[in-house]
């Protein structure tokens, strides 16, 4: 069994007594990133060599060699460090790469969303190589700062979730946001089994199937076994939790619009600001639920002992999803947020997640295959144009919880399709992720 690794970025923020000199040396960062990248727009054949290549072609016309002889355009400022400067040349490769691959995609008919426009601010979060940063331990680091008249070596404390052990720690990037600093440290990790999903389907191994839902029950799972049987059903609750948190945060953002003594724009755009705080704490509330519920499925997987957890395929669009559930504010469902985190967090654990189509998983019996009807409580009539019923009953008097018999019916015809006819046969119905 061949090993792989996994790469997660951890956000840690920084505690410092200079902001200054962090946003000039983002400032002097992105000077040096516009100088190269006006440089590679004089010379687009240039972009045929490797990044590495075209790395060291643009410091040769740059910086003076050891030879003495003087470069063919200087790069107009002084004592830049070695490291620093070449992170900005790769983030100025990176961006005209990216703008010229849109442009040519565009030409090509490729990309219908309109023409392409050059980066309007030529601007990256700085990169920072070895040679930039040193002593990175478990409470601090020492960055290499611009002052505004000189490089100095500072030392940072840091809060943050702990490093996990025998894990490389990879080149941080700083991100500066208004008054908060924060480091991106991205982690590689060793997966010891980085088989791939057929290979896991080849040896008939058991895996997981997960319903995401937007009522309390945010995510069912079940286990699908080897021989086809459904077992082990693990419901995952929180929904009614985030449900009250962001009605108490989207009441916030309705009051202030009455005040009659001040002009209605003023009031607007006072209001507006506002608001803004508390929609990025929605989104952070939403954050924290997805990881909490993925990491219950992904612990769960590996509890009994899974090596596969097989998810809904949704659509990115909310405009093109044909679920009702689906067709709401991105504040209101997470079950795509839940899918994404869980991907690399099963891969960091060994584990492989996939993709299926849920043909029919919430409209049939999974015991014998009949149209169900929902229903709340046993007061209701159960009907099956019924939206959001928890329950359900079949001609064939089965009855039983809705997510759940979803989980059971996409588990089951994941089995039939790849573990029965083979994982040959129809490919395109079923998406891998690794």
């Amino acid at each position: 069994m061949s090993a792989g690794y996994a790469i997660t970025t951890y956000k840690i923020q920084l505690n410092y007594k200079h902001l200054d000199w962090f946003k000039h040396t983002q400032s002097l960062f992105d000077d040096v990133l516009a100088f190269y990248y006006e440089l590679l727009k004089k010379q687009p054949e240039a972009l045929e060599l490797s990044n590495q290549n075209l790395l060291r072609h643009l410091e040769l016309q740059t910086i003076k060699q050891r030879d003495g002889s003087v470069p063919e355009t200087p790069l107009p400022f002084e004592k830049i460090p070695l490291y620093f400067r070449r992170a900005a040349i790769n983030a100025s490769i990176s961006m005209y790469r990216s703008y010229v691959s849109k442009f040519k995609g565009w030409q090509e008919g490729k990309i219908k969303s309109g023409k392409p426009s050059p980066p309007k601010r030529l601007h990256m979060s700085m990169l920072y190589y070895k040679g930039m940063y040193k002593n990175f331990d478990e409470k601090s680091i020492l960055l290499k700062l611009y002052t505004g008249k000189a490089w100095a070596w500072v030392k940072h404390r840091y809060t943050g979730r702990p490093f996990p052990r025998n894990a490389e720690i990879m080149s941080p990037t700083i991100v500066t946001k208004k008054k908060k600093v924060m480091l991106h440290v991205p982690i590689k990790e060793i997966v010891e089994d980085s088989r791939t999903a057929k290979e896991r389907v080849q040896q008939n191994e058991k895996f997981v199937a997960v319903a995401l839902t937007g009522s309390d029950s945010l995510a069912v799972c079940t286990t699908i076994e080897a021989d086809g049987r459904a077992t082990a059903p693990y419901f995952i609750k929180g929904g009614k939790e985030l449900a009250h948190r962001r009605k108490l945060l989207l009441g916030y953002t309705k009051r202030g619009k009455s005040n009659q003594n001040i002009p209605l724009k003023e009031v607007e755009d006072k209001v507006g600001k506002e608001n803004a705080k508390y929609y990025e704490k929605i989104t952070r509330v939403t954050d924290h639920y997805a990881h909490k519920v993925s990491k219950e499925i992904v612990d769960y997987a590996l509890k009994q002992g899974a090596k596969l957890i097989v998810l809904p395929e949704h659509k990115e669009s909310f405009d093109l999803a044909k679920k009702p559930y689906l067709g709401k504010s991105p504040y209101d469902f997470i079950g795509r947020r839940i899918a994404r985190y869980v991907q690399y967090k099963a891969w960091q654990k060994g584990l492989v997640a996939m993709t299926s189509k849920p043909y029919y998983v919430s409209t049939r019996c999974y015991h014998c295959g009949t149209p169900i009807a929902k229903h709340n409580t046993e007061y209701q009539n159960p009907s099956s144009n019924f939206y959001g019923g928890k329950n359900f009953v079949c001609k064939e008097g089965h009855r039983g919880s809705t997510a759940l018999n979803s989980a059971r019916n996409l588990g089951k015809g994941f089995y039939e399709q790849f573990y029965l006819r083979g994982p040959n046969k129809k490919e395109q119905e079923s998406k891998f992720i690794i």
